[in-house]
């Protein structure tokens, strides 16, 4: 089962935030061979200047070359982005992560925000959302 982890769930691991524990089960279930979970780029990019701000650059790079070999990272492209500026009163970011999830086949949109993630009326044509979950809300349903 593929599942595309939002930037939100990195961070909260990372930096130990509120609710980290149920991001850091989704990890445990990918090393007992039940998920595949994927990052977009974006996200990546996204992490690391955040992370670098609280940890300093060094240990930033070394704990986030680490997050990218326990995870698939999705690429985004130009045409993605095209399609996301073209769309009025909506979060561009929101988009561009929602539509590399589908464009993977992912199964699964995890984030702690769900109601975010209502844009799929946003999504070019032919882009479907995949469900969209809390983390604990996710962790229920794989129970």
């Amino acid at each position: 089962m593929k599942v595309f982890l939002d930037t939100n769930i990195i961070l909260d691991l990372l930096l130990e935030r509120d609710g980290y524990e149920d991001s850091a089960v989704l990890f445990e279930m990918q090393d007992a061979g039940r998920l595949n979970l994927c990052v977009s780029l974006l996200t990546m990019v996204n992490v690391a200047f955040v992370y670098k701000k609280t940890v300093g650059p060094h240990l930033a790079a070394a704990n986030i070359k680490y997050l990218s070999s326990l995870v698939e990272v999705l690429p985004m492209n130009g045409e993605q982005l095209q399609q996301a500026l073209l769309l009025k009163g909506r979060d561009i970011e929101d988009i561009l992560q929602a539509t590399c999830a589908s464009e993977a086949g992912c199964d699964y949109l995890v984030t702690r925000n769900v109601k975010d993630y209502k844009i799929s009326k946003g999504l070019a044509k032919g882009v479907s959302l995949p469900q969209v979950l809390a983390p604990a809300a996710f962790l229920a349903a794989m129970k």
